[in-house]
This record gives structure tokens, sequence and C-alpha cells, in this order.
């Protein structure tokens, strides 16, 4: 399930999982702008995944939102 197509772009800091990757938890670090196909929005996430961080650029509906723990 991923994230419906919101009004607002999801905040930097928003736990998300990045769907059919082998990540599990990932963070929004910005909000790149409308720049996939036909309009896609583009966030750049950051995966804390040993022993570096990983910046990844995915679109909108790659991202599922997770519940805060």
């Amino acid at each position: 399930m991923t994230t419906p197509n919101l009004l607002e772009p999801l905040k930097a800091g928003t736990v998300v999982r990045i769907v059919n990757s082998g990540y599990r938890r990932a963070k929004v670090a910005e909000y790149r702008g409308p720049f996939g196909p036909k309009g896609a929005r583009i966030y750049r996430v950051l995966v804390q995944k040993k022993p570096r961080r990983l910046y990844i650029e995915v679109r909108e509906d790659q991202l599922e939102v997770l519940p805060e723990a």
C-alpha cells in the first residue's frame, strides 16, 4: 500500500518504507519537486545503513508512510 496522492508533499523527517526494496525504514530528507514522469513528486530519502548513510531519490508512489512508533 503506497501513499495516496496527497495535496501537500511529505514533510522532512517523515518515517517511510521504500516499497519493493530491502530497506525497512527510511526518513524523508527533502522534497525535490515534481520532476518525475508526468509530474510525479520526487523525494530524497535517507536510509541509515551501516557503516554509512545512504541517500536515494524515489517517486512518491514508491513510498509507504509508516506509523510513528
